[in-house]
């Protein structure tokens, strides 16, 4: 019988020696047919299945198959690609030693697809939001887990379904190396994430227009589903531990129980019902939980930062090649430095918890155009890049041109001194053209 010890203690198992430590980036983009601006299909001549045929004969692996006996994932040398329910595809890089790694990883990645795209007139685009498609357009991939998803989503929030097909986001997955870390790096990542939400605001466009939103991926989190998106008021306590995040997992829904190799819907019970045994149907009630169904859940769970057996910080839009570099380096030059760690930890322990959540509230709209304790977001923003640098350049890992990961911040710290998101260029490239899909005419790269 699952005990809650069993749950906290996965966390406990999953602690990594800081020798160890290691970073994964994941990064989903768009893919459309560049005459017609539509996305690509699941399946026929042209579509995901014939992408991944062609990722095969380029030495991936055959991964899982859904129901119908269709391929929905591949593995390569620890890293995967797997398919968001609108056919976003997602890469899952390889845990790796620096940042420097994982750009070669990326560039690696978008040049086998970039290959495909030409061989076939496709456009691949890196935003947080489809600028073109409307949702009904869009094809869901045949997938259990994304089937019981999609009718849940419109009973807990109007855009849980715009979220599942039309955004896209760039992630980085770190290691903790015992409670008092976690805890640290949990609680410090939920309090600068909206820094850093609104310094990758990459998503102005909804349906070929400017809505007035810079990230209409962050304003689609807002409203999907308040219970297991966001950023939690008790996650920024600096009396928060391990202990308060189960009990949080512990009271969302649970999506899905997998019993006899089918999907279960169990969307009306908690993960707390389920141990205690409440449920009214004999299969769920008389299965026995087991942790990988604990693991299940907690990838359900969508907050911008979130615990698995690592930390996933979760905010940022999906953008170019530099972008998705620039994540991993941000959070490696402030989780992975104990002297970075320990001094934003004092400072923001400073901040006030209703100022960080309405700043989360306003990055949607406003961007680094926000305040923030009576100061322009892009002057904590250069305060903030500044010690991370400072901790890249302390680790110490060089590229064979001699730099240290430092560099892949470039770009953030240009957005800083231009004061211009992704998303603010964009907004001026359509104030001259009123034209999205002849701004996105241009090259992903």
């Amino acid at each position: 019988m699952l005990q809650k010890s069993d749950l906290i203690n996965y966390f406990y198992s999953s602690f990594t020696s800081p020798e160890a430590k290691g970073i994964g980036t994941e990064h989903e983009k768009f893919i459309f047919h560049c005459k017609d601006k539509k996305r690509i299909e699941f399946d026929g001549s042209i579509s995901i299945q014939n992408l991944f045929q062609f990722l095969i004969e380029k030495g991936w692996q055959k991964g899982e198959y859904n129901a119908f006996n269709q391929l929905i994932s591949l593995s390569k040398n620890g890293a995967s690609v797997t398919l968001e329910p609108g056919c976003q595809l997602e890469l899952s890089g390889k845990i790796l030693k620096n940042v420097h790694q994982t750009c070669t990883e990326t560039y690696e990645h978008l040049n086998e697809l970039q290959e495909y795209a030409k061989l076939n007139n496709l456009c691949i685009i890196g935003l947080g939001f489809d600028p073109i498609s409307k949702r009904e357009d869009i094809e869901f991939i045949p997938k259990d887990r994304y089937r019981i998803m999609r009718e849940y989503m419109p009973k807990v929030g109007s855009r849980g379904l715009d979220m599942m097909t039309r955004t896209c986001t760039v992630q980085a997955n770190f290691d903790y190396f015992d409670e008092k870390d976690l805890i640290k790096k949990f609680v410090l990542a939920n309090r600068l994430q909206p820094l850093v939400m609104a310094l990758f605001c990459n998503s102005p466009f909804k349906e070929g227009s400017h809505n007035s939103i810079k990230s209409n991926r962050i304003h689609t989190w807002q409203d999907t589903d308040s219970e297991r998106c966001g950023i939690k008021k008790e996650f920024l306590d600096q009396s928060f531990n391990l202990e308060k995040y189960v009990d949080f997992a512990l009271e969302v829904k649970n999506y899905f129980l997998k019993i006899n190799g089918k999907h279960i819907d169990t969307t009306s019970y908690s993960f707390h019902d389920l141990i205690a045994k409440t449920p009214k149907e004999k299969n769920i009630k008389e299965y026995n939980l087991t942790i990988s169904d604990w693991i299940n859940h907690l990838s359900t769970i969508f907050t911008e930062v979130r615990l698995k057996s690592y930390l996933e910080v979760r905010g940022a839009d999906a953008g170019k090649w530099e972008m998705i570099c620039a994540l991993p380096a941000f959070w490696t030059g402030i989780l992975y430095d104990e002297q970075n760690l320990d001094e934003l930890w004092e400072i923001t322990n400073e901040w006030s918890k209703e100022d960080i959540l309405q700043l989360y509230q306003d990055v949607a709209k406003n961007g680094l155009q926000c305040y923030f304790n009576n100061q322009a977001l892009h002057e904590l923003g250069k305060i903030i890049l500044d010690v991370s640098t400072s901790g890249l350049q302390r680790r110490g890992y060089l590229n064979s041109e001699g730099q240290d990961e430092s560099i892949h911040l470039q770009k953030l710290k240009n957005i800083i001194e231009d004061q211009k998101t992704p998303a603010d260029i964009f907004i001026d490239e359509y104030n001259l053209s009123k034209d999205v899909i002849g701004i996105l005419n241009k090259p992903y790269y």
